[in-house]
């Protein structure tokens, strides 16, 4: 890596956003010399979206790097890797993603990319599509708790929304050691105005109130400690709000 490279600086950019001052002239303002490093821009205007409130220099060179790339997706030809690239990522940046979904993306890519390596590309593959069965494994056993539950033969108002719950799950959980992690945050809910409901309403709120409590009966068993009371303070359980029409 070079001192100079403005790739490898966007993205150490994490510690402070003054890494960028020798990238700016004497008036303050982004060097028009590095328009012409398409990599540079790219990792300088992901790294933009890494800013804090008053951060002013990471909001001027989000401006500025794209400003530039629109310039330079207009130049290139449609058909190219770069040109992708571009287009991606002026659509949304890569770590708003969920990144094995990226993954997916990169793989088509690198299958066209000159100096592609055969070996890379095959693990890279295998690896996707090892995750992707423990993906399908986990929403397997998800649908079949939904079937056991039966919220919307009991309930015409419920929502079968349980694969937009997974997808949430997977989003922040994704490694794919933590089946159970996941699977538990596709069920989870917010049950603390139950007695506020009418009756009807409470069938709803004690077929997944149970899922906590088999949370908790589960941290119990394997470590010893009751998490219950700090899963109620901690976690604002959201399907209820993906379940029911509001």
């Amino acid at each position: 890596m070079h001192i100079n490279d403005l790739s490898t600086y966007s993205w150490l950019k994490i510690t402070q956003a003054d890494v960028f001052k020798g990238f700016r002239d004497e008036d303050g303002k982004f060097k028009q010399e590095i328009t012409s490093d398409v990599r540079g821009l790219l990792s300088l205007y992901e790294a933009s979206y890494l800013g804090i409130p008053d951060e002013n220099v990471l909001d001027e060179a989000k401006i500025f790097a794209r400003s530039h790339l629109h310039k330079l997706l207009y130049k290139a030809e449609s058909t190219t890797i770069t040109s992708h690239q571009l287009s991606r990522a002026l659509e949304l940046p890569s770590h708003w993603r969920i990144r094995r979904s990226e993954a997916r993306w990169h793989i088509e890519q690198y299958k066209d990319t000159e100096g592609m390596d055969p070996a890379v590309l095959e693990l890279a593959m295998l690896d996707f599509n090892m995750v992707q069965l423990v993906y399908q494994t986990d929403l397997e056993d998800l649908n079949r708790w939904w079937k056991e539950l039966a919220l919307t033969e009991k309930l015409e108002f419920a929502r079968d929304r349980l694969n937009e719950s997974f997808l949430w799950g997977v989003s922040l959980i994704q490694e794919p050691q933590f089946s159970y992690c996941r699977k538990i945050m596709s069920k989870l809910w917010d049950a603390e105005e139950l007695d506020e409901l009418p009756e009807y309403m409470k069938i709803c709120f004690m077929a997944v109130y149970n899922t906590a409590n088999e949370l908790a009966y589960y941290t119990i068993k394997q470590q010893g400690f009751n998490c219950l009371p700090y899963l109620k303070q901690a976690v604002r359980i959201r399907t209820i709000n993906t379940l029911l029409i509001n």
